[in-house]
């Protein structure tokens, strides 16, 4: 008479906490290429690693190669307040078109050229009421690299300030 057999016995689950044994896997790029010419045979094969990507170091440039051209930013500038020759002042349209037209004077700017420049377009739109009105501007900069250029405009029913600052990013 044979013995029953005690049934075999169950694995232990495992834990988050427990090491293995088997052999860390090593690091690194496991992507090759394989090259093979069209009438040539497999013993030419040569295996390559994907090019690396190419890193720029920064320029440490400390003066800018184009300066910031006063004369140039002052002609787009007027040329854009010229536009509002026929417009009549009202409160919500001005607020719109003086956004538009400082996108637009900076737009026109950055196609002169100076890429290493910040270009910074403010414009003023106000009703023409018989009063005064002072704009002023203080800014801390380089007075050998940074510039403004400015232009102003008038019609019967509105005034118009556009102020361009070109600040050097090095």
């Amino acid at each position: 008479m044979e013995e029953p057999k005690a049934p075999p016995a169950r694995e232990r689950r495992g834990s988050l906490f427990e090491v293995k044994s088997s052999k860390p896997k090593i690091c690194g790029s496991s992507v090759m290429t394989m090259a093979v010419q069209p009438e040539s045979s497999y013993e030419d094969v040569s295996f390559r690693r994907p090019p690396l990507k190419m890193e720029y170091e920064n320029t440490y440039k400390t003066a800018p190669d184009v300066r910031f051209q006063v004369g140039k930013v002052k002609t787009i500038i007027d040329e854009s307040l010229a536009m509002l020759e026929k417009e009549e002042y009202e409160v919500y349209h001005c607020r719109e078109l003086a956004k538009h037209l400082s996108q637009e004077i900076k737009d026109k700017v950055k196609e002169i050229g100076m890429s290493r420049h910040k270009i910074i377009s403010w414009v003023t739109i106000g009703q023409k009421c018989d009063q005064s009105m002072r704009i002023g501007s203080r800014c801390l900069w380089d007075d050998g690299n940074d510039n403004f250029a400015w232009g102003e405009f008038e019609n019967p029913s509105l005034h118009a300030t556009a102020i361009v600052y070109g600040i050097y990013q090095d």
